[in-house]
């Protein structure tokens, strides 16, 4: 008998956390979490490649768009200040090396959501200027069981270097240089994101607001509370 109602009993809490199981993601999903992501993304300007050959994709230039589809632009992120960076150091390490150059150092604050509701997140353009370097392009980061970051950014190089660079492709001039990449990763981890022109290393971290300090309620007498006033003479 006892047998039959421990079978009973465990039948019972199987069916119960399956039941429960869809509002337990559903209340994840209604909370997700905030995190900082932080990216260092640096021009590398080694012309000479050792002999190793990275072939022109002129695919793009003649594909026929498919739709004018625009992809969703997260706007509701926080723009963090130079304070709060944490790869300050990999970025000066960068800055005194000859072979490399910083190009955007920024980090920002956004809620995180599901990979199927994730929205991407635009960079802000680095410069203007035609003798510099710069870059744009979107960023998108989800979480499931593990962080995924997806980059997809474009290299726009000065008018001189693509002026040189044209010279070895005179009919079709210089293709755009882009990184297209996805990594899974963890949090608080550095990760790098490698291409011959140039690359992005990537910070992860979660945001943990500080706890809300809440005054001591204090004794504040009411009118129950209070003496009665004294009898006039």
């Amino acid at each position: 008998m006892m047998n039959f109602r421990t079978r009973r009993l465990s039948l019972l809490v199987l069916i119960v956390s399956v039941v429960m199981a869809p509002a337990v993601i559903a209340e994840a999903d209604h909370n997700p979490r905030q995190f900082d992501i932080e990216l260092l993304i640096f021009r590398n300007l080694v012309v000479n490649d050792g002999g190793e050959v990275w072939p022109v994709d002129f695919s793009d230039w003649f594909e026929e768009p498919v739709d004018n589809a625009q992809p969703d632009i997260l706007t509701a992120v926080t723009w963090l200040p130079k304070s709060q960076f944490r790869l300050t150091a990999e970025r000066n390490a960068l800055a005194r090396s000859a072979p490399y150059r910083p190009l955007v150092h920024i980090a920002w604050r956004q809620v995180v959501p599901s990979r199927r509701s994730a929205k991407a997140v635009e960079l802000p353009g680095t410069s203007n200027n035609p003798d510099r370097a710069s870059v744009d392009g979107l960023v998108r980061v989800a979480v499931e069981r593990y962080l995924h970051l997806d980059l997809d950014l474009r290299l726009h190089l000065p008018d001189s270097a693509v002026q040189a660079a044209s010279a070895d492709n005179e009919v079709y001039g210089v293709p755009e240089i882009r990184l297209r990449q996805q990594r899974r990763m963890r949090s608080k981890e550095l990760h790098y994101f490698d291409h011959p022109r140039f690359g992005v290393i990537a910070l992860i971290t979660p945001y943990e607001p500080e706890p809300v300090e809440v005054a001591p309620e204090t004794d504040v007498p009411t009118d129950m509370d209070s003496p009665a006033p004294a009898a006039q003479p």
